[in-house]
């Protein structure tokens, strides 16, 4: 039972819409595609959850929670009746070994210890919700899903599930029932997550839209290789074809989240897009779809 479903983070998906539309620099391409990699591999967790009995669980994804003015994120919890389960879904791969309270690669490199952070979260999340009434004990794990991932002289206390653990560990949740008033403290729960995340910012590029290529990108292989062809929006790379409506009103969202500070106008619209799309055409299909306010020059869409 998911009551809070992931979505992709806001900073992804500006990053997602940009990533065609500008050159990333080393750092930043580097830092994207490592969130694309941990988006993935929740959405992977996300997966052996839905698939096994532990669907039954009550499911909160990407809960993003403050608690005495400290921010803290949990990937993945899991409330049955008995007890609470949070999930902190690491995509490390290669070979990592420990020494006391430290992980290096093989190399000699050093990486944060992800026990540290899961333990912040732990200790943060049990008052909260003591707060509003939810006692349950509280079990957390780091789940590490990436199949090339191995892990040397880890003590076996450790709270950590290894990739070749992952089908026994969903397999031991089991299945629940989740009554009423367990139901009711969960939304209690999710009503608490932050939905303007102070890190909604982080990691995004400097951009304008002058800077910007125009173009529809293609809804498939994500590249600015779109033609018009009439009714349809044809990709000149992988030969995806769209309705044009759909391909527009998808690009017009991305032009609101990229520059919430525009006007949605037909003029604006048909620059980004920059397919020489009839105006009528363009017209119509934003009345259809946005409510039209202001009359003359000023006519916007909201």
């Amino acid at each position: 039972m998911v009551i809070q479903p992931r979505v992709v983070p806001r900073n992804l998906e500006i990053r997602r819409f940009l990533k065609p539309r500008m050159k990333f620099s080393d750092s930043d391409l580097k830092q994207y595609l490592k969130d694309e990699k941990g988006f993935k591999g929740e959405c992977y967790f996300d997966s052996l959850i839905d698939q096994s009995p532990a669907s039954t669980y009550i499911q909160l994804r990407g809960l993003l929670l403050q608690w005495q003015n400290k921010t803290f994120q949990i990937d993945s919890i899991l409330i049955g009746p008995h007890k609470i389960y949070l999930n902190d879904v690491k995509t490390f791969e290669g070979e990592v070994y420990i020494e006391g309270e430290q992980w290096f690669y093989m190399s000699g490199l050093e990486i944060n210890n992800p026990l540290h952070q899961l333990r912040r979260s732990v200790a943060l999340f049990r008052p909260l919700i003591q707060s509003i009434g939810l006692n349950l004990p509280v079990e957390a794990r780091a789940v590490f899903v990436h199949p090339e991932f191995t892990l040397f002289q880890a003590d076996r206390n450790l709270s950590i599930i290894l990739p070749s653990q992952l089908n026994s560990y969903v397999k031991r949740l089991g299945s629940v029932t989740a009554d009423t008033p367990l139901i009711e403290a969960a939304n209690k729960l999710a009503s608490l997550h932050i939905q303007n995340s102070p890190f909604d910012k982080a990691n995004i590029p400097a951009y304008s839209y002058e800077s910007l290529k125009k173009g529809i990108a293609c809804d498939k292989c994500k590249t600015l290789s779109i033609k018009l062809d009439g009714r349809k929006l044809a990709c000149s790379i992988c030969d995806y074809k769209e309705d044009l409506e759909l391909g527009i009103i998808r690009t017009v969202k991305e032009h609101q989240l990229l520059f919430p500070e525009r006007l949605i106008t037909v003029s604006g619209i048909t620059d980004w897009c920059g397919l020489n799309i009839e105006r009528n055409r363009l017209r119509l299909i934003l009345k259809a779809h946005f409510q039209m306010v202001g009359q003359g020059k000023a006519i916007h869409y909201i």
